[in-house]
Formats: structure tokens, C-alpha cells, sequence
């Protein structure tokens, strides 16, 4: 039942440079802590548990809206990404790699972890 798109590291980069109609609202779909811990900066909270209470005061249906969590691996953002399409929004893409693929391409970072060297 998916109706959500999926997005690399390098395609959100893109995205997030322009300045047109297009550029979406990034929100991180994990608890509240690891959002503070480490984030894409710029990007909002919504932790997918709450997703039904909080995305439709904070979000418009039609905007564009990426959602990412911490890994492939991670369930968070495409469970946060179907549920806003189950109630609506129109525009969402899940960036699947989420903070682990963010940082393997040398993105900044944002929050209070200390990232590790290579």
C-alpha cells in the first residue's frame, strides 16, 4: 500500500539547495532524544508514534515532505511516511538512509553527539 517515494543522500542534498517550490520539509521520525542527540540540520521532530496527533498541525497536506530515522535498517521513517500518506499528505518521501547514509557522504550534522573520525 506504499504511495511514498524514496530518496538518496545525494538527490536530498539537491533538494534541500534550491530555493523553489520544491524545497521540502525535512522531519526526522525518531523519539524526541535521538532527534537532539543528531539530526539533519533544518530538520523537524515528529517521532512517528506521534505522527497521527502532531503532523497536522505542524505539516500542510500538500507541501513536499521527507522523512528520514537512523539507517536502512530502521523502521521509524517509512512507518512515518506511510502513515502521513494514510491520512492525507500528498508530497512524502522516505530518505531511507537516513543519519547513517547522511553522514557516510560527508553531510553536516547537527545536535550534541560528537561524530567520530574515519
Amino acid at each position: 500500500m506504499k504511495k511514498y517515494q524514496t530518496i538518496d543522500a545525494r538527490e536530498l542534498r539537491a533538494r534541500l539547495i534550491s530555493d523553489g517550490p520544491d524545497r521540502p520539509v525535512v522531519v526526522n521520525a525518531l523519539a524526541r532524544e535521538a532527534f537532539e542527540e543528531s539530526r539533519i540540520p533544518g530538520s523537524i521532530s515528529i517521532p512517528a508514534g506521534d505522527a497521527l496527533r502532531l503532523a497536522p498541525d505542524v505539516l500542510a497536506r500538500d507541501q513536499p515532505i521527507i522523512v528520514y530515522c537512523s539507517s536502512r535498517s530502521c523502521t521509524a521513517s517509512p512507518t512515518l511516511a506511510q502513515k502521513l500518506v494514510d491520512i492525507g499528505f500528498t508530497d512524502v518521501t522516505d530518505f531511507e538512509g537516513g543519519v547513517e547514509e547522511w553522514e557516510r557522504a560527508g553531510m553536516p550534522m547537527q545536535g550534541g553527539r560528537v561524530p567520530v573520525p574515519a
